[in-house]
């Protein structure tokens, strides 16, 4: 596996260093996109890599910092395919998101691209449940967000890596749970240190205490206001995780 971190910032505080929610993961033959964000095709290109070539979406749910880049982005690969450029897609794509997320994509579909592709696109929903590809197999499971809609979590295992995404989340034991077993950790870590106990999302002491409990060898933080050090984030975190700590930095690339 090959992490690339397309944009690592949080919502509502756009800040100039951080696009929004966005990482690319390669396994083998298949590149898959775990959220959207504002500016994600932007940083295909200045990574270097190519959007056509995605095989698999994953949405964690649907706030604007994680789904707004999706229409975006499928109308890039669909132009891609017409006259004017001529490029041939072989392989389906495969678009996935939370309960109600089809519903979402119709109206999405409806209001911004009616056009039909001449390739094939497959759209799924994940609760709590798994799906096997060629080279990897996919799990989900549904964490405590918002109110309004599910957030999932995703975890995508090889035959010698587990590698969790928690989406957005807050503390709770479906996450927690969920991450046990895995050997890197790829978390949320929006809120403050001030912030002892956050609702929605996690801050450094909840990343400590889900990562302790894993078992992980590599957490990677990201969804970012930056509102703390760097070295206050990772002496919190260290209080009870003796494994490595990354803070994502866009255009960062992590073999896993």
């Amino acid at each position: 596996m090959q992490l690339t971190i397309l944009g690592s910032g949080a919502a509502t505080k756009p800040i100039l260093k951080r696009s929004g929610s966005a990482y690319l993961l390669k396994i083998k033959d298949d590149l898959i996109l775990l959220d959207a964000g504002p500016g994600t095709l932007r940083q295909f290109l200045k990574a270097k890599k190519d959007y056509f070539k995605l095989t698999h979406i994953l949405i964690s749910h649907t706030h604007a910092d994680h789904l707004s880049e999706l229409m975006p982005i499928l109308q890039s690969i669909f132009v891609r395919t017409l006259e004017l450029v001529g490029d041939k897609r072989e392989k389906p794509l495969i678009i996935i998101g939370p309960p109600g997320f089809k519903r979402v994509y119709q109206n999405l579909r409806k209001a911004m691209m009616p056009e039909k592709e001449s390739y094939q696109v497959q759209v799924f929903e994940m609760g709590n449940s798994k799906k096997d590809f060629k080279n990897w197999r996919l799990e989900s499971t549904i964490v405590r967000h918002v109110k309004f809609w599910d957030s999932v979590a995703f975890k995508i295992s090889t035959k010698d890596r587990v590698f969790v995404y928690s989406g957005d989340t807050g503390f709770c034991p479906e996450i927690i749970d969920f991450c046990r077993g895995a050997d890197v950790l790829l978390l949320e870590a929006t809120m403050p240190i001030s912030i002892a106990f956050p609702k929605d999302h996690l801050n450094p002491q909840f990343v400590s205490e889900i990562a302790h409990l894993s078992g992980a060898k590599l957490i990677i933080l990201t969804h970012l206001y930056d509102l703390d050090t760097p070295a206050d984030i990772r002496k919190e975190i260290s209080k009870k995780f003796k494994g490595k700590i990354t803070i994502a930095r866009d255009l960062e690339k992590i073999a896993l």
